[in-house]
């Protein structure tokens, strides 16, 4: 992808968070069902680290079906170090301090649409934000690193927000961003979205990335393969890039920092057909 229509990607999904800030962060309240998981795994290997409370001395938390939290385990007062890379309303937050009660949370999130993180209601535990233009930077060639501030911590996760970063190396870049984000035997937890998997979301695609690149003068063979243009509750011009990982894509990604970090968990959840995203945990080396 030319670094041109990476740039009205970019543009185009900033103005739509800006724009649609309120009905988007409406929708977005409950936590997913994979972030269970990925706390799960992330705090048992940062155990097995020499960090936190040894997995046997770990208490199931409990929570009401279909809450997202079931099997997510608390830390006892164990101090715990999160990036959140694109926080959004901060509803990972909220969930994590409800999963780890005992935990001595230290936050760092970052996001670009202020707008969102502004009408949140966040969690009790301090949150340091910072707002940062993150794909902007890296479209211009920044490293991950030069765009925040956060200091090295236990984990950083990232939720969806690798889905609208143009291009394949950039996406890479941000991956190796994260694990530099942690400390060695620190992990990463990121949801990569799959979407045209759903035949109806698919075919919503389809009717308004036809729509959208018509509107936006982009020529289709400018965007990459899993390149899509989405809409909005059938907002005319509400429109955001979404990209749909293929499974050998997502092996590719994995692959491009095996150097950095191991696979330490890999599955889907979320959505009606337990399947919308792709969830990767990794183990800084």
């Amino acid at each position: 992808m030319d670094t041109k229509t990476a740039e009205i990607l970019c543009k185009t999904t900033a103005d739509f968070y800006r724009a649609q800030a309120a009905s988007f962060s409406a929708t977005r309240t409950a936590p997913w069902h994979g972030w269970a998981r990925c706390v799960d795994v992330m705090t048992e290997a940062l155990g097995v680290a020499g960090r936190g409370v040894p997995s046997d001395a770990r208490t199931q938390f409990s929570a009401g079906e279909g809450s997202g939290c079931e099997g997510a385990v608390l830390t006892g007062c164990a101090a715990f170090s999160v990036f959140d890379l694109a926080c959004g309303n901060l509803r990972f937050e909220r969930f994590l301090e409800e999963a780890l009660p005992d935990a001595s949370l230290r936050i760092y999130a970052v996001d670009s649409c202020d707008e969102l993180v502004a009408s949140a209601d966040g969690p009790s535990a301090p949150v340091t934000y910072e707002s940062a233009d993150i794909v902007g930077g890296l479209i211009e060639g920044l490293p991950l690193s030069c765009l925040h501030h956060a200091p090295q911590g236990d984990a950083a996760v990232s939720f969806g927000f690798l889905h609208h970063v143009p291009g394949e190396e950039l996406r890479v870049r941000v991956l190796e961003g994260l694990i530099d984000a942690v400390r060695p035997g620190g992990c990463v937890a990121v949801s990569l979205w799959q979407f045209m998997n759903n035949s109806t979301l698919a075919a919503k695609a389809e009717v308004t990335h036809a729509q959208a690149i018509k509107a936006l003068g982009l020529a289709p063979g400018k965007l990459d393969e899993g390149d899509y243009l989405l809409g909005w509750k059938n907002v005319e011009g509400a429109w955001r890039y979404c990209h749909h990982f293929s499974d050998e894509e997502v092996g590719r990604l994995v692959a491009a920092v095996s150097n950095r970090a191991h696979v330490i968990d890999s599955f889907e959840a979320d959505g009606r057909t337990g399947a919308m995203n792709r969830y990767v945990v990794l183990q800084r080396i």
